[in-house]
């Protein structure tokens, strides 16, 4: 954990940081202002109003899910949900109503002092007021008011993700099967709203950006605090528990997903889920790790030689897919269609797996025939903001490699540029000293006027630095 003019960061001046640690509050409880979720409410509702009279957004919470017997997953509201409204817990219905002064309505759970003792405090029908709603009321009640909310509707713009049972409900109630062909319900219509949401989210507003850059610099110390602990590591779980120990403790509560901790063979698995395997010496560490804060998340890839030297075909295979990253990176300007990046990565990749010997032919021939998605098994990068893969539409299939969209980059978005080589043990017509060796390098890239801005940039990506940093 270190502190540069008062904010968390891991820097390119990585020998002079791991001298001078200087312990600080980080982000605990971290949140935006009540005025950013008042703002996307009122651009939905413009959108809305645009759709004709007696239009109704209905936006439904995150259900609680269970883990086990007599436990549940820990809590994280949907993206979408707080998005428009800033209410992090369960059970609560969002309305937007194009008709009347007031709008805003949040359906909630009713207090309910047995529970609370055992589970938190609820907001309740004040605390909904609190959170700039211009009425709230709660359940039982708040299920009449929605029938009849639906009832005086005449389109219905849904946004449900994972809550399926509420979806049923409200399809029920706004489409009711019959066989009355007069009746005045089956004029209305139900638009699914979540693409619209999906699109608002797309472009970052400014107060967004600087918390991905928080969510970002705390996963920097993260990986830093990983590549320490991975000298003397004799497991992939002191690792990753490096990492998730520290960003925990600069205030990320939730990680942005499972930590990726793989380790010699392991590292050419892309999403490995277990991370409990021995370590060996001589191996390569591959962890693919991010932190998430104020309910934006990092998304940060890094490979290194836990003895704090690449070998010759590590160094070699390493040195590609930066060479592959720095290309991609570079398609990241206004205007540069999504695709750009793994056409500019992807052939890098196979023209060097073509000089290394790994894959024979002609370079073209090779690139046209695919033969480097052999070692090279999925896109360049994703969108990334309250969901490591982020909301927003990616634009029309490329026909070809079906690994991003035509959609033209613009300035706020923010995406991730991730090539990797990957040659697990047993790979057929491959020289043994290249195999077990998986390399992604993935860093958090912002769309600017001015060109791509690595978010990520801090934490070591050259060879020569990633070793430095190593010692």
């Amino acid at each position: 954990m270190f502190r540069r003019t008062g904010m968390i960061f891991g820097c390119a001046a990585v020998a002079a940081l791991l001298s001078a640690q200087v312990p600080i509050a980080g982000y605990h409880g971290l949140r935006l202002p009540a005025s950013f979720f008042a703002g996307n409410r009122e651009r939905l509702l413009r959108q809305l109003r645009n759709m004709g009279p007696g239009t109704l957004a209905i936006i439904k919470s995150m259900p609680e899910q269970p883990r086990n017997g007599d436990g549940e997953q820990a809590f994280r509201q949907d993206s979408d949900f707080y998005y428009l409204t800033g209410v992090e817990e369960p059970g609560a219905v969002a309305l937007l109503s194009t008709e009347g002064d007031k709008p805003y309505t949040l359906l909630v759970r009713p207090r309910d002092p047995k529970r609370e003792a055992w589970n938190g405090p609820r907001l309740g029908v004040e605390g909904a007021l609190g959170h700039g709603a211009d009425q709230a009321f709660d359940f039982p009640k708040g299920d009449e008011l929605l029938l009849e909310a639906i009832k005086k509707a005449q389109r219905i713009v849904l946004v449900c993700n994972l809550d399926r049972e509420f979806r049923i409900k409200i399809l029920d109630a706004a489409l009711p099967l019959g066989t009355d062909n007069g009746h005045g319900l089956f004029r209305k219509s139900v638009v699914d709203g979540r693409h619209i949401v999906a699109e608002m989210r797309s472009i970052k507003q400014p107060l967004e950006i600087d918390m991905l850059q928080k969510a970002v610099d705390v996963s920097i110390d993260g990986h830093l605090a990983a590549m320490r602990a991975s000298r003397t590591a004799t497991n992939e779980g002191q690792v990753a528990g490096a990492f998730e120990g520290a960003v925990r403790g600069l205030g990320a509560r939730y990680l942005g997903y499972d930590t990726i901790a793989g380790a010699g063979n392991q590292s050419c698995i892309l999403h490995y889920p277990f991370n409990d395997a021995p370590l060996r010496s001589g191996e390569l560490q591959l962890m693919d790790a991010g932190a998430e804060v104020g309910y934006y998340s990092a998304d940060i890839t890094r490979s290194w030689p836990r003895n704090g030297k690449f070998s010759t075909e590590q160094r070699a295979l390493y040195d590609l897919a930066f060479k592959a990253q720095e290309a991609g990176i570079a398609t990241c300007t206004v205007g540069s269609p999504h695709i750009a990046a793994h056409y500019a990565a992807s052939r890098v990749v196979s023209d060097g797996l073509v000089d290394l010997g790994i894959l024979k032919g002609g370079k073209d021939e090779v690139y046209m025939q695919g033969d480097w998605k052999r070692f090279f098994i999925h896109g360049t990068g994703h969108w990334l903001g309250m969901d490591v893969h982020d909301a927003g539409d990616y634009g029309l299939k490329d026909p070809i490699y079906r690994a991003g969209g035509r959609r033209l980059l613009e300035a706020g978005m923010v995406l991730t540029v991730e090539p990797g080589i990957y040659i697990p043990k047993g790979s057929e017509g491959v020289e043994p000293k290249w195999q077990g060796i998986g390399i992604r390098i993935e860093d958090d890239i912002l769309v600017t006027e001015k060109g791509p801005k690595i978010l990520s940039a801090c934490l070591p990506r050259k060879a020569e630095d990633v070793e430095r940093a190593l010692r």
